[in-house]
């Protein structure tokens, strides 16, 4: 969906304004439950690293990336945050990694480097090497802020933090729009409107609030890995509809990819 929406509106400007929108809808469903209040001081950091790191950062970095890169390559490797938080999780969380969560992360990993085979990419393709750059630099950034959401002590629920956390991912991204794309002086389309409404309330809105409360209430290793199933299911839509084709290599990583989740689901 990000990648069609660079034909309709310029990336940085999406990101803002899908963030907002998203925020809105979540402040709207918790004023009607009672519930919209600001942060507690305690929750302050945690809102300020996932909005402006995880959301803000990642999904500016990320939406300038497809510019350069196909979308579902792009989600494969914005995804892989379990290359980075998993050693980090064992060495600083103390988090154990048994027998069956290793075949799974082995499996899972094996699956990506199969998917992103650097042989299979066009180097001298214009900006190929900015778009996979700013991508490694979307994984550092997530790995980071799931190891600070692991050990924070959250105290409000998670639900009532994501509007705070998409407003100010908005913020960062508006700021990101200004400074590299400049006013918003362009028209957006009734298309652009509804891809504006979908990602917000859909994917920025519902599914932020998804994988946080996942990150919060499963191990690091466990939440990074079963990510990888957000990458399994953008591949099979960029196949499906965008005219990517299904190759032996990526039905391959993504039978891999998929079997690793499986495992590591069932070692809990």
């Amino acid at each position: 969906m990000a990648k069609v929406a660079i034909d309709y509106v310029p990336p940085l400007w999406f990101t803002a304004g899908r963030f907002a929108v998203g925020s809105l809808f979540i402040a709207v469903v918790l004023q009607a439950q009672g519930r919209l209040k600001l942060p507690e001081r305690a929750d302050v950091p945690i809102v300020l690293s996932v909005g402006a790191v995880m959301l803000g950062m990642y999904s500016s970095i990320f939406q300038s990336a497809l510019q350069f890169v196909d979308a579902g390559r792009a989600t494969i490797l914005g995804y892989t945050t379990a290359i980075f938080v998993t050693p980090l999780a064992i060495l600083f969380l103390g988090e154990r990694l048994s027998w069956l969560k290793g075949i799974g992360l082995a499996t899972a990993l094996a699956g990506f480097l199969v998917l992103f085979s650097p042989v299979e990419m066009d180097w001298s393709a214009p900006g190929v090497l900015l778009g996979n750059g700013l991508l490694v630099l979307c994984i550092m950034l997530w790995s980071a802020v799931i190891l600070h959401l692991r050990v924070h002590r959250q105290i409000s629920d998670t639900l009532s933090l994501v509007p705070w956390y998409l407003l100010v991912a908005s913020l960062v991204a508006m700021i990101s729009a200004l400074i590299f794309e400049g006013p918003p002086v362009f028209e957006v389309s009734g298309t652009g409107w509804l891809l504006f409404l979908y990602t917000g309330i859909v994917c920025s809105g519902i599914g932020n609030w998804g994988v946080t409360t996942a990150i919060m209430n499963l191990p690091a290793t466990t939440s990074s890995i079963c990510l990888l199933g957000v990458p399994v299911f953008a591949t099979v839509v960029s196949v499906s509809f965008m005219g990517e084709v299904l190759t032996l290599p990526l039905l391959a990583g993504l039978c891999l990819i998929i079997g690793g989740i499986v495992a590591v689901t069932l070692s809990r």
